[in-house]
């Protein structure tokens, strides 16, 4: 091969140039990424004190007061947010990537769920509106759909103790017992969903309806879903085949494997999942305007509109006063603050676990 100086120069003023581009565009971005965070720590810092976290707002127009009731709230619509977003997406993940690994359902599963991780929040929340609190008609469609949800959780986990139970009692070794088995414990716990849903929508149903914290807790929920689904879903694919092959070889059921062989594996991977996701809904303001709204005063009632913090953030930022002005960057640092955590947490799970 002919050596070309001419040729070598040109490769390496195309290199210098390429990789002097990539630096000054990450350069460009860090630099705004700081100038955010240094702004939102300027303006925000004179307002954090301990009145800000432990009372409430003062009249409009009146300087004094605090947050509390926005705190609280927004850690409650979260905290319920999680417990119904994460179980449906971790168990749908587990799902797609085990029992339906491979199918034509699993892959278009992906693919919505792809799509949906990129649908703009203000969606999801006129969506949520749409069914939650607006009622059609006559029908308290978001009640029925509320208290149907939470009779299927109430039956699930009647039906895991009973399954439980009854493999600790019997001891079933007999493939068709097995089925026999398997088939009532099925038929009494959608018996008991029914009983359960039955009993609860009379006295539920009408209480779940308009602006509340449930929907809103549901609108983030939403958008949980799909984040937890695909990190799942991804961190089980990465679990090698022989694990389980191995494990069957040693007689352990589909049921078990996934349980003490799969998810083991990727509890690190998953676990950062659900945490990225909760970081992902801890800032979100559009879903909540149309569906827990906004409340002036303290509540926990989960029955009737709610304060937020992204929420009060948004109205003081836009109000007329400068007390409310340096609380809304005082949230926003609060917020950004919580959000940086628990960015670094996952981080470090992440790190520990290739370091381990």
């Amino acid at each position: 091969m002919i050596y070309n100086p001419a040729y070598v120069r040109r490769r390496k003023v195309k290199s210098l140039i390429a990789l002097s581009l990539s630096t000054l565009a990450a350069f460009l971005g860090l630099f705004w990424l700081g100038f955010i965070l240094f702004d939102v720590l300027r303006h925000g810092i004179e307002g954090i004190n301990l009145s800000l976290f432990l009372e409430d707002p003062a009249p409009p127009g009146i300087p004094g007061g605090g947050l509390r009731n926005a705190f609280v709230g927004q850690l409650l619509i979260v905290f319920y947010a999680t417990i119904i977003g994460v179980p449906v997406g971790l168990l749908a993940g587990i799902f797609i990537a085990e029992y339906a690994r491979g199918t034509k359902f699993a892959r278009t599963v992906s693919i919505l769920s792809d799509i949906m991780v990129s649908v703009p929040s203000i969606v999801v929340g006129t969506f949520i509106y749409a069914i939650l609190v607006q009622p059609v008609g006559s029908i308290n469609l978001g009640g029925l759909i509320a208290v149907g949800f939470l009779s299927a959780i109430v039956a699930i986990i009647f039906g895991a103790i009973l399954s439980f139970i009854v493999n600790r009692i019997f001891k079933i070794t007999s493939e068709i017992a097995g089925k026999i088995s398997n088939i009532t414990i099925s038929t009494l716990t959608v018996l008991f969903g029914i009983f359960v849903f039955l009993i609860l929508s009379s006295k539920l149903v009408d209480k779940v309806q308009g602006f509340n914290g449930w929907s809103g807790a549901v609108s983030l929920a939403f958008i949980m879903i799909p984040v937890v689904l695909r990190t799942t879903e991804d961190m089980l694919s990465l679990v090698p085949w022989t694990l389980r092959e191995a494990a069957f070889a040693l007689g352990a059921s589909y049921y078990k494997v996934i349980k003490d062989i799969s998810i083991r594996a990727a509890i690190t991977g998953i676990l950062t999942g659900i945490i990225l996701s909760i970081a992902r809904v801890a800032g979100e303001t559009a879903p909540l305007l149309f569906t827990s709204f906004n409340n002036s005063y303290f509540t926990t009632n989960m029955n009737e509109p709610m304060s937020s913090l992204t929420v009060t953030i948004f109205n003081y930022a836009m109000g007329p006063y400068e007390d409310w002005h340096i609380k809304a960057w005082a949230a926003a640092l609060v917020i950004t603050i919580f959000i940086l955590f628990i960015t670094i947490v996952s981080r470090a799970i992440i790190s520990w676990r290739y370091r381990s």
